[in-house]
């Protein structure tokens, strides 16, 4: 009966462990259970994150453009500009004042510079083209800088007015080297009263004169001609012929020709020994009839674009014994690169422009102002 009873208990208890088995996912008290690893859906995740990416680099090549476009922009050296053979029209016939005046020079070369607003720009601040030329030359080089703002190479009239007629005049090339000449600028200083104040720096104007005032014309070695393209923009005429003849007026102070022509015969006169040198205007704009700037290249002023000008000089040259300094070419400033090198008026050459001059002219003349020893 005992062994009946106890295989009646193991067949319960086997039966009871045999019973039905719960669901995978259902919970069983006492027991621990494995989830399954979810697989991440990675053809999803790369469609939705490659526009993300493609608008992430769109942005970032917008910024580089627009931090590359503020770029500082490189500035042309004179290191530059010898490695490019440039086709210039240079001439310097310029020589060492002690080889053309053995007896009469006194180991100092004194420079006249006559000029308008790009030679007298930068004054206050040391940064002016002759104030770097100046750093550059012998110190055996006296220089007077008797550059005007706003003054013109050609004179208004072929006739003298009087001051209050025409202020402006007695202060162009002809009017200066002739009050120069015979030591007398009385006509400058009443025309100073006649100037308008707000357009002129009439101090600047008191400056040159008294420098004017104390030089003597017979000791002046060279003269340098350094006027920029405010004549051409003001449409003056750089050349004139006489009616039915190739002869160019070489008296007609109304054009730039007879106008540096005149005053080269009045410095001869007192010293056959003075030295000249015309330096060209460099590239400018200038102004059309919708004030817009144009470049000087290609706009007729009244006379012909600006190459009338070199024209008109090269002749001083052929003829007169002028050396002649080729700027326009001489210098890589032009239509695409002037906003780095042009004050706004589109003529005056800003700091970097009066650099490049400066250096083109102390490449050209530094060893012709001096004998070298």
């Amino acid at each position: 009966m005992a062994n009946n009873s106890s295989d009646r208990n193991r067949n319960s208890d086997s039966h009871r462990s045999s019973g039905t088995q719960r669901p995978s996912g259902s919970k069983s008290s006492g027991h621990s259970h494995k989830k399954k690893k979810r697989v991440p859906n990675y053809p999803r995740i790369i469609a939705c994150a490659l526009p993300v990416l493609l608008i992430i680099c769109v942005i970032v090549i917008i910024l580089r453009i627009q931090v590359w476009n503020k770029g500082k922009p490189y500035i042309i050296t004179q290191e530059d500009i010898e490695s490019i053979k440039l086709d210039t029209k240079d001439n310097i016939i310029l020589m060492p004042p002690s080889l053309i005046a053995k007896d009469s020079y006194d180991g100092v070369t004194n420079v006249l510079i006559l000029g308008n607003d790009s030679y007298s720009e930068g004054i206050s601040d040391g940064s002016g083209i002759i104030d770097q030329f100046k750093k550059q030359v012998s110190d055996k080089v006296e220089i007077y800088n008797c550059s005007l703002p706003g003054s013109y190479l050609n004179s208004f009239n072929n006739e003298e007015l009087s001051p209050s007629e025409c202020p402006e005049d007695y202060f162009t090339l002809f009017w200066l080297v002739f009050d120069l000449k015979w030591k007398d600028f009385s006509k400058q200083k009443e025309a100073l009263n006649y100037l308008d104040k707000d357009k002129y720096d009439i101090k600047r104007y008191e400056e040159v004169i008294a420098t004017l005032e104390g030089l003597d014309i017979s000791n002046i070695d060279v003269v340098m001609f350094c006027y920029d393209g405010h004549d051409y923009r003001a449409g003056h005429q750089a050349i004139n012929f006489n009616e039915n003849s190739a002869d160019a007026q070489t008296e007609n102070l109304q054009t730039l020709l007879g106008a540096v022509y005149t005053s080269v015969y009045l410095f001869n006169y007192d010293n056959p020994n003075t030295q000249f040198v015309f330096v060209s205007p460099a590239f400018c704009y200038a102004i059309d009839d919708n004030n817009k700037k144009v470049s000087c290249a290609m706009y007729d002023t009244g006379y012909g674009t600006i190459e009338e000008t070199f024209n008109a000089a090269r002749r001083l040259t052929d003829y007169f014994g002028v050396s002649y300094i080729d700027l326009y070419s001489g210098v890589l400033i032009n239509e695409d690169n002037a906003d780095n090198y042009l004050e706004d008026d589109g003529i005056t050459p800003n700091k970097n422009g009066r650099s490049m001059i400066a250096d083109r002219l102390v490449t050209l003349l530094k060893d012709r102002l001096v004998e070298s020893k």
